[in-house]
């Protein structure tokens, strides 16, 4: 600081007496240094003039009665007394401070206040990963979670009305699809600043988009998100993940940074950031994640068990239903509920299956009905099948096997030949009476 207020005193010297006069009329501290006493001049950091030379010098700058050639006289007549030290100005100090306070207050403003509403598993998730950023976070939920906040250094707030005073630039909403609306319509709106943010992550979209627009202030700014992954799929690296976007409505000029640095925590950590509409995240989300999580709740019910001979494909199908069994039902059923798209998904998938199982027992009835008419044929022509055909006492044709309790085709055939036997004689008969009347004519 005695750089600056010597470079103050030194730049003060080239100016005119008037301009002089005027710069140094609006400091009462000057008075003082004029009267002869030690003072500091306003503005500096308790820099004083003392000696002799200093206190004329200054007073003469002080009521402008000298001008630059003079005072530049009398500080070459004091040298050669031997009493007066030179005063050079150092502005090399100046530029680095000045920087330096101005790259703290862009880095300051660059930080978010994110305050989370629902702060369960996936809300605590994020929040560990935006203080990791060096953004504050505040936290509001149903439940009490004092403790677990304070370990991860959240503020938490039990009472919406004091984390609502708090004012948070952005309004991060975690809850389950299945109470968003009960808990944005119990947020006293009225106690947030009008430019506040409000985001969601929830798994489906165009319903929080249109729940968005008719509840919040059209001052309210709206960001509808989808990080696609969770805990279990995110917890290490975010690099690759897909993260999903579509700015409803946000502000142009300075209320549009909110936005661009919340997106920003998801892209500095190697998020791929992919910018939809909400109406094409359902649809690809119905296709992709509702068939995901029904395919594993599905596999999930026959209670798969790892074996000493696990294929790939069958390793693959257990983290499947380890992946989904971690989620709720209530986020299942939301996924169902809250996406127009998800009956139709439902429904073709009920007919792939209905269809992949007509075509296996079409097969095996065809099976059936070429060793019931042509059984004796078929073992001529392919002995190393393995089956012969045998008369029972009724003389209809069976079949036997040397894989005695196997799990081919033959004990298949042995388990469910009952459910077509009805069919078969009753094609046998019509068979028959097709013959018999082609016979006749």
């Amino acid at each position: 600081m005695e750089a600056a207020n010597l470079t103050l005193v030194a730049r003060l010297r080239l100016l005119p007496p008037q301009q002089q006069t005027k710069s140094y009329a609006w400091t009462e501290s000057c008075k003082i240094a004029a009267s002869g006493r030690s003072a500091s001049i306003a503005g500096s950091s308790g820099f004083d003039l003392r000696g002799r030379f200093r206190r004329q010098q200054t007073r003469e700058l002080l009521l402008g009665s000298c001008d630059v050639r003079g005072v530049e006289e009398r500080r070459q007549r004091q040298r050669r007394r031997g009493g007066a030290v030179n005063v050079s100005a150092m502005d090399a100090a100046q530029p680095f401070y000045h920087e330096s306070t101005r790259s703290q207050e862009l880095d300051k403003n660059r930080k978010l206040k994110v305050g989370i509403v629902g702060f369960g598993n996936f809300g605590q998730f994020l929040a560990e990963r935006i203080l990791q950023q060096g953004h504050k976070v505040l936290a509001h939920s149903r439940r009490d979670y004092t403790d677990k906040a304070r370990k991860i250094g959240v503020t938490y707030f039990r009472d919406a009305d004091d984390f609502c005073e708090e004012h948070p630039e952005v309004v991060l909403l975690c809850t389950s699809i299945m109470s968003t609306e009960a808990v944005l319509h119990s947020l006293p709106l009225q106690r947030l600043k009008r430019n506040t943010l409000f985001v969601d992550v929830l798994s489906v979209k165009e319903f929080p988009k249109n729940l968005f627009l008719k509840v919040l202030p059209p001052e309210f700014d709206v960001l509808c998100t989808h990080p696609m992954f969770g805990p279990e799929s995110g917890k290490g690296s975010w690099a690759g993940l897909p993260f999903v976007y579509d700015k409803v409505r946000i502000s142009n000029g300075r209320r549009s940074r909110s936005a661009d640095r919340f997106l920003d925590i998801f892209a500095s950590e190697g998020c791929r950031m992919v910018e939809m509409s909400c109406v094409e995240h359902d649809r690809f989300a119905a296709g992709s994640q509702f068939i995901t999580h029904t395919v594993g709740r599905v596999l999930g019910k026959l209670g798969l068990q790892s074996t000493p001979i696990n294929t790939k494909g069958y390793e693959t199908l257990l983290g499947l239903v380890q992946n989904t069994s971690g989620d709720s039902f209530e986020l299942y059923y939301g996924l169902f509920m809250y996406n127009a798209n998800a009956t139709e998904e439902l429904q073709r998938l009920e007919v792939a299956f209905d269809s992949t199982k007509k075509q296996l027992f079409g097969q095996l009835h065809n099976v059936l009905r070429k060793q019931l008419f042509n059984g004796e044929v078929a073992t001529k022509n392919n002995p190393s099948q393995g089956f012969k055909g045998s008369s029972s006492n009724n003389g209809s044709k069976q079949l036997e096997t040397p894989y005695k309790g196997g799990l081919g085709i033959v004990s298949n055939i042995d388990s469910l030949s009952h459910l077509f036997d009805v069919d078969i004689k009753k094609s046998i008969k019509l068979d028959k009476d097709h013959t018999s009347q082609s016979q006749r004519i």
